[in-house]
């Protein structure tokens, strides 16, 4: 995949953001989509800013918030590209057009190239260019 969101430039990337377990895919309309892969079957949660079908959501503020399993594990706002984890275990994301903010750290300018995840976040730090981690669902196009 090759996809740029504002300053930050993905090519030959199969994942751009990886934010847990779950894909956070660009379009070029600048929309985005979020997959979840913890399970062995990839799972589309949002489709170009909109809850994909069978989804079981609710409508807050400026966003959704996506529930799995009657929990709520995921708030998105498309207007600010803002992904919060309701678990509170993940640091929060904003894609914006100048950078990529993983809690208070900032990317700017950045390219990645050739790798099956551009950046990836977990409970414990983040990583840019790296392989997708044993487990995962396999995201196909």
């Amino acid at each position: 995949m090759n996809i740029r969101f504002g300053t930050q430039v993905f090519r030959d990337v199969k994942i751009p953001v990886l934010w847990g377990k779950r894909a956070i895919i660009g379009h070029p309309s600048g929309e985005l989509s979020v997959v979840d892969l913890s399970e062995s079957i990839a799972r589309p949660e949002i489709v170009t800013n909109k809850p994909w079908t069978n989804i079981e959501f609710s409508d807050k503020e400026d966003g959704l918030v996506i529930f799995k399993n009657g929990a709520p594990v995921l708030f998105y706002s498309p207007p600010r590209k803002l992904f919060r984890d309701l678990s509170g275990s993940l640091p929060e994301c904003e894609i914006s057009s100048q950078e990529i903010r993983i809690g208070t750290n900032r990317i700017q300018n950045a390219m990645v190239s050739g790798f099956q995840v551009g950046i990836g976040i977990s409970e414990d730090g983040f990583f840019i260019g790296g392989p997708l981690p044993a487990g995962l669902a396999t995201l196909a196009f």
